[in-house]
């Protein structure tokens, strides 16, 4: 094979020979995915890159994540950090992980990470009080971008799941399912995802001319604590939709203990599609949030900020479909043939 050129990999890319050497050089004004896709076509072509190793700067990405997202069973946030370093690989960036402990979050101490200025921009994974993001994102002096959480009136981006239409969906497919006694389970003022999954629930209730019972929103957590514990509503109904797969599987202890089957007496479905360390999530129907998509887009954000192309700030929620097993049973007449989600 003979030395490959530039006009070679433009023409193997249906491109112009200044947008291949504007991407290998680093320059402004090529997409992230035609960049990637030029770098990627010319290491197959056996292009010598050598001469840009230089030009190319690694990001320095931190990563923050809340002490009480990763203790033991827990291990959503540990997926989804796994996704941020995949997705900062990709892009020629390395992430520094710094677990932030409640004691310093309460005192407002910054991570060490950003005091010695060791990183270029910051993903916060997970919840954190807003007094001590505001102080992150004002002190900081860096792009920081919130992953699975938001905070109105600050000048970061923020990257969530479909909470409100994930949740209408898992709400859309119990009804679609025969079930009309329908309960929400979740602390509503915990934080906004769960207000908003639980406005999903409502809207997807009263579109179809439901009230539901008083006693049908239940708590799943101490909010000062974040300890789980669900207490049953006096009247059962035939199905509950949880905020989490997490409380979905603390339901089902519950339900289990007090001599109910799933789903043959009680449906339930959840919301995440992760579920660490319990055999319910053979069984489980649930909403699946796309932590890779998410990862993603938070990734490509923060880099835009970094490079200094992008100076809008603004929430992008990724959506997701739910995904059937088998902890819903089809009721009445619908058992003949329950219809899918549109």
């Amino acid at each position: 094979m003979g030395d490959i050129k530039l006009k070679d990999i433009a023409k193997a890319l249906h491109v112009s020979s200044v947008t291949v050497s504007n991407a290998l050089s680093g320059k402004k004004g090529v997409s992230d995915d035609v960049r990637e896709l030029i770098f990627q076509t010319a290491k197959e072509m056996g292009y010598d890159l050598s001469r840009y190793e230089k030009t190319v700067r690694v990001s320095r990405i931190g990563v923050i994540v809340p002490k009480k997202y990763l203790e033991v069973g827990i291990s959503f946030y540990w997926a989804m950090y796994q996704m941020v370093a995949c997705a900062a690989s990709k892009k020629q960036g390395v992430t520094v992980l710094e677990v932030l402990e409640t004691a310093s979050e309460k005192r407002g101490m910054l991570p060490q990470i950003v005091q010695r200025k060791a990183v270029d921009g910051l993903i916060v994974i997970g919840w954190v009080e807003r007094d001590y993001v505001g102080k992150l994102v004002k002190k900081s002096g860096i792009p920081v971008v919130l992953l699975d959480s938001s905070m109105r009136g600050l000048p970061c981006d923020a990257v969530l799941s479909g909470n409100y239409v994930g949740m209408y969906k898992v709400t859309r497919y119990l009804l679609e399912r025969g079930h009309r006694d329908i309960a929400f389970v979740g602390s509503v003022l915990a934080n906004r995802n769960i207000m908003d999954r639980y406005y999903g629930y409502k809207k997807g209730m009263m579109e179809a001319g439901i009230v539901p019972e008083k006693d049908w929103c239940l708590e799943d957590r101490d909010i000062v604590t974040g300890e789980l514990r669900i207490c049953l509503p006096k009247r059962m109904p035939t199905a509950f939709v949880c905020n989490s797969d997490l409380t979905a599987s603390r339901l089902y202890d519950v339900l289990v203990k007090e001599g109910y089957r799933v789903p043959e007496d009680i449906s339930i479905a959840g919301y995440d599609n992760y579920l660490f360390g319990h055999s319910f999530a053979q069984k489980l129907t649930t909403y699946n949030v796309d932590m890779k998509g998410m990862a993603d887009t938070a990734m490509k954000l923060l880099l835009k900020k970094i490079q200094g192309s992008e100076k809008r700030f603004g929430v992008r929620c990724i959506d997701s479909a739910v995904i059937e097993r088998g902890s819903v049973r089809v009721r009445g007449d619908k058992a003949k043939g329950a219809k899918d989600l549109g």
